[in-house]
């Protein structure tokens, strides 16, 4: 005697229900992680949603956008106390971004708090990184320039203070620091030439 075949579609995998029950947990897990409001950073160092920030500041970027980017940017920081060490974070995860010009604004966010902060050295470095990629940069402020200058000429790094304070008088015209920033310029000049004739 033959025994009778079924039709396929009537014969279930004895782990379908198990299968589709599965999906639906995995499926409740995800929404729950999109619904769910992002918690605190594991550590100070490392944001919880990097990835979204990042995205979202990078998206606005490359459409055009780069006042939003900014201001997704400088929100984070702000929410995470305005940390030099964040600055840095970012600053090294945004290098391959093609528009400079939140990377300019990022450094310039930057020197201010370190400036603010008194730390020198680690100014000098960001600075003499940036004038690297890009000759034009220059600090957003009057003050910041000026500081960064004196900065720099008292930390033996007169060439970054020359380039500071090249168009320092047509950048902030009409500014009460540009006499002080005339008086560094000719200090400066007077140093290298006692320098080159010694």
């Amino acid at each position: 005697m033959q025994a009778l075949s079924l039709p396929s579609r009537t014969v279930k995998h004895p782990y379908h229900r198990a299968r589709i029950a599965m999906l639906g947990t995995f499926y409740r897990l995800g929404l729950l992680r999109i619904l769910r409001p992002a918690g605190p950073p594991t550590t100070k160092r490392e944001p919880s949603d990097e990835g979204t920030l990042l995205w979202d500041a990078h998206a606005s970027m490359r459409c055009g956008n780069p006042a939003r980017s900014w201001r997704v940017l400088a929100e984070w920081l702000r929410s995470r106390g305005d940390q030099p060490e964040d600055y840095g974070w970012l600053f090294a995860r945004m290098l391959s971004w093609e528009d400079g010009r939140v990377m300019t604004r990022l450094t310039q966010a930057r020197i201010a708090r370190l400036l603010a902060l008194r730390r020198s050295t680690e100014v000098l470095k960001v600075v003499t990184e940036r004038l690297t990629v890009d000759p034009h940069f220059r600090p957003s402020s009057a003050a910041d320039t000026l500081s960064l200058a004196q900065v720099a000429a008292r930390g033996g790094a007169a060439r970054i203070s020359r380039a500071l304070l090249s168009d320092f008088g047509t950048r902030f015209a009409g500014d009460p620091r540009v006499s002080v920033s005339e008086a560094l310029k000719r200090r400066l000049a007077q140093q290298a030439t006692a320098g080159l004739r010694a």
